[in-house]
């Protein structure tokens, strides 16, 4: 009889402490829902549709990259004040930042597209041939 008794109330312990962790992490996957609601909400806010749509396919293709990019969104927003509406060029240049790419300005001539900066050194090879 005492054995049961000891085993019963090892039984209902163990209820208990699997009780309190199942509301734990429901509490803890309802905040994560929340901040994510949060975070969407604020995003949407401040991002123009073209950027919005930018950043989703944004997080297709390159899903860090994306996640990035919100962070950084979302620190101007919460830590800075920043309360422009962010164009998709806007998102770009943060892109491009987090990349390390600098600017890039391609020429087009015959059909063929060409970076200005081979564009550049192919003239001044070619003027430094004519010169001779």
């Amino acid at each position: 009889m005492d054995d049961e008794t000891e085993l019963a109330m090892i039984r209902r312990k163990k209820m208990a402490a699997l009780i309190k962790r199942e509301k734990a992490t429901k509490a803890s996957n309802e905040q994560r829902a929340k901040v994510k609601a949060e975070r969407s909400n604020l995003l949407a806010r401040f991002l123009a549709p073209d950027a919005a749509q930018h950043l989703e396919i944004l997080k297709r293709s390159e899903p860090a990259i994306a996640g990035r990019v919100e962070e950084i969104i979302l620190n101007l927003i919460i830590n800075r004040g920043f309360r422009q509406v962010l164009s998709q060029l806007d998102l770009r240049y943060i892109v491009r930042q987090l990349k390390g790419e600098g600017p890039r300005i391609r020429i087009q001539r015959g059909g063929e597209m060409t970076d200005f900066s081979q564009y550049v050194r192919e003239a001044t090879k070619n003027g430094s041939d004519n010169s001779d």
